[in-house]
């Protein structure tokens, strides 16, 4: 058998492969730089756009200080509770003006029964404040007082003999008393 000379392409004179053809180091050293590139230009890209994200969000102006947890911690304000509802017998600290008149008739303009209570305000009373339920379309007397409470305003009104308060319209803004 006789030994073929080698080419440095590895190939014989037909442009076929030759089996005892030396590695191509040339060809291994490029593909070791393509990877070491790709690594390094992706790691590159990582730190850039974590890098955006941080000053976007604002992490550059966290100090070591408050990584270490050395500054004071925000604390809430103190909530001071104020009373919703004058007591029972007590009298409406905040009268306000309204669209009625004292002496008006006005009917209750809703699709459903409203409370006449003792006492305006409706946050945490017991049933036994309702003195009656007004219907549909039921007539009431304006008496003229009116009260800001439980953010709404109560009138003084009188049905059929007796006299209660009656919101003004709902919390979410709906009218309860009106004119046909």
């Amino acid at each position: 058998m006789t030994a073929q000379p080698v080419s440095p392409s590895g190939r014989d004179a037909g442009g076929a492969p030759q089996s005892g053809a030396p590695r191509n180091r040339a060809a291994r050293s490029h593909r070791g730089r393509y990877w070491l590139g790709f690594v390094l230009g992706f790691t590159l890209l990582m730190l850039v756009s974590c890098g955006g994200v941080a000053v976007a969000l604002g992490f550059n102006r966290l100090t070591l200080a408050e990584l270490r947890g050395d500054t004071v911690a925000w604390t809430p304000p103190t909530l001071i509770p104020t009373p919703l509802a004058p007591a029972p017998g007590e009298t409406p600290v905040a009268p306000v003006a309204g669209r009625f008149s004292a002496g008006q008739t006005v009917y209750n303009i809703t699709g459903s029964r409203v409370n006449l209570r003792q006492t305006p305000g409706h946050v945490g009373k017991s049933s036994s404040d309702v003195l009656a339920q007004l219907r549909p379309g039921d007539a009431l007397i304006i008496e003229g007082e009116t009260a800001a409470v439980d953010n709404l305003t109560w009138w003084r009104v009188t049905y059929q003999g007796n006299e209660g308060w009656v919101a003004e319209a709902t919390a979410s803004g709906v009218d309860i008393m009106g004119q046909p």
